[in-house]
């Protein structure tokens, strides 16, 4: 049964989420200009692949562009007329889908079409396309909010399943649920129109699912799950492609543990707990045993099919084009901005400017790409609050399997992050630019970081802190988004006075007649639901829980011993 206090963290989650969806103005997430322009493209042709520099921009697209005052904004927004909501043109009115010829191409057709799918069914319900276009973008947001909506719940579960019978699991499964709500620029992220948001949510399934392998659920249902999960990832984003590879490991690594099945007879029910085992009568498991590769075989040949489904995308720009992972620009138009290659850039002049953006990219980012920013102190702090318990949760946890558990589970965003630093060094060593330095690039390995991250932090606190430590992080990812949307209000919005300081307030009226909704419900999104949703949440954590160590004698009837490894 999940806490009330994890419901709590999930509505401050939300709220957070549809608040951020208001505040970063429309077309400033990262690329969402040509991410809503895909979605339009297959709403019209919803099975018309397009190659390398094929598909130009759409008329509605560079139309709604040229509303909005440059990216980031040349002007604040204070001093930009808009029109009343009542006069905002649709996409349709500023040209629809025809395509700009010789404008930039679309990059985004080097993505997979699964998200753009969901963005065509937003924008052909009845009577969207006749909306403003600001109300086209927010709606399609939404879809991308939905997606998001259950990490911080998968962050908790996940931890949960991870930690043995009879520990703090409880408590400390609430740090992870928090974790997801200390990162501003994943909000940011996650209520734009992006295809990371689909990433993020069906990669955080997928996690989720593999804690429940590696802690022995070998059951059919759970493969299914698997592949299901495996298979939306491959058609998101081609990061998902070293995915399949942690999948055997998941299994592999299960094939090698022990269990121990609890009599019936002895009070354990129903219920779905951490170290709990699931496996097909037909593995023939027994007490002391190791499941072996039989039992394992069925699930993973299951879960491997969806990545023989995911990868038929990726098959298909092999046969097609020569390579996986195709550059959406093309060659010509690569050529045009990068210019001829130089191949000059060395991994000495690189790496430095490569990571130091990548850290100040992961709680910071706010803008594009840098500036608004919080102040480092508080973007390094909360990177090195993390990766402390990540570290330390890996150092102190004796147990071998617990150990390779914790590895696996991290391969994701490591590989990631191996992946996104070969591209950005690609591009350095043939043009001398640093391109896709960006840390949302691996948030889609929340969940593993969330986990390790909150195990870690438990061991350093005695057991009756934890929960206060919970309290005192709640607080501080609150104030942190806080100061994330006073600096985008007085950095973007906000009129300056001469003499004076930007104010937050006239930030905030100015909100008011940007945001495409009207300003009553800005004003309930932006500020009366996030205030409500926090002070629940931190109600939720102030209050006893009904649950902790003393549900823990109602169990599940098998589970994982994990005596040795061998």
């Amino acid at each position: 049964m999940v806490p009330r206090s994890v419901w709590g963290i999930t509505i401050a989650w939300a709220a957070l989420l549809l608040g951020a969806s208001i505040i970063w103005p429309m077309f400033y997430g990262f690329d969402e200009p040509q991410h809503l322009d895909m979605g339009y493209v297959y709403s019209q042709h919803p099975f018309t692949f397009f190659g390398p520099g094929e598909l130009p921009l759409t008329s509605g697209s560079v139309g709604a562009q040229r509303l909005v005052d440059g990216f980031p904004p040349v002007k604040r927004f204070a001093d930009v007329p808009v029109a009343p909501r009542s006069l905002r043109p649709s996409f349709d009115d500023l040209g629809g889908t025809a395509f700009v010829v010789g404008s930039q191409p679309n990059q985004m057709v080097q993505h997979p079409p699964l998200y753009y799918w969901g963005a065509a069914v937003v924008l052909r319900l009845p009577g969207v396309n006749n909306l403003a276009w600001d109300i086209q973008v927010w709606l399609v947001r939404c879809l991308s909010m939905l997606f998001m909506l259950p990490v911080p719940l998968l962050c908790w579960a996940s931890t949960r399943r991870l930690l043995p019978l009879g520990t703090r699991s409880d408590s400390t499964a609430l740090l992870a649920a928090l974790v997801p709500l200390t990162v501003p620029n994943l909000v940011r992220d996650g209520s734009a129109v992006t295809n990371d948001s689909l990433l993020i949510a069906a990669t955080s399934v997928l996690l989720y699912l593999l804690c429940r392998v590696l802690t022995g659920d070998l059951s059919r249902r759970t493969a299914v799950g698997v592949a299901v999960a495996l298979c939306a990832t491959l058609w998101t984003k081609g990061f998902a492609l070293g995915f399949p590879p942690i999948v055997v490991a998941a299994y592999v690594f299960a094939a090698t543990r022990r269990v121990m099945v609890v009599d019936p007879s002895s009070g354990a029910e129903g219920v779905e707990e951490p170290g709990s085992v699931d496996v097909d009568p037909a593995g023939g498991a027994s007490r002391g045993s190791r499941l072996g590769l039989r039992a394992v075989l069925v699930p993973l040949l299951i879960s491997l099919c969806g990545a023989v489904v995911g990868g038929l995308w990726w098959l298909r720009n092999l046969l097609e084009f020569g390579t996986v992972q195709i550059n959406g620009l093309g060659p010509t138009f690569t050529r045009l901005i990068r210019g001829e290659p130089k191949n000059t850039g060395t991994l000495g002049g690189f790496w430095q400017p490569f990571v130091r953006g990548f850290v100040l990219r992961l709680w910071g980012g706010l803008g594009l790409l840098d500036k608004p920013a919080l102040a480092g102190w508080l973007v390094y702090g909360w990177f090195f609050l993390v990766l402390l318990g990540v570290v330390v949760s890996l150092l102190r946890r004796r147990d071998v399997g617990d150990r390779l558990r914790s590895m696996i589970l991290l391969a994701v965003p490591l590989l990631s992050f191996l992946i996104v630093f070969a591209g950005s060094f690609s591009e350095y060593h043939q043009y001398l630019v640093l391109a896709g330095v960006q840390g949302r690039y691996v948030y889609h390995g929340i969940v593993a970081v969330a986990a390790l991250a909150a195990i870690g932090w438990a061991s350093l606190v005695p057991e009756r802190l934890i929960r206060w430590l919970a309290r005192a992080l709640a607080i501080a990812a609150l104030l942190t988004n806080l100061l994330a949307w006073r600096v985008v209000l007085r950095t973007w919005y906000a009129h300056i006075a001469r003499g004076a300081s930007p104010s937050v307030l006239n930030g905030y009226h100015s909100l008011l007649r940007w945001s495409p909704l009207p300003s009553v419900i800005t004003i309930l999104l932006t500020f009366v639901f996030p205030v409500l949703a926090g002070a629940w949440m931190l109600v939720s954590l102030w209050r006893p829980t009904s649950g902790g160590r003393g549900d823990e004698s109602s169990r599940r009837g098998r589970m994982v011993e994990d005596v040795t490894f061998r």
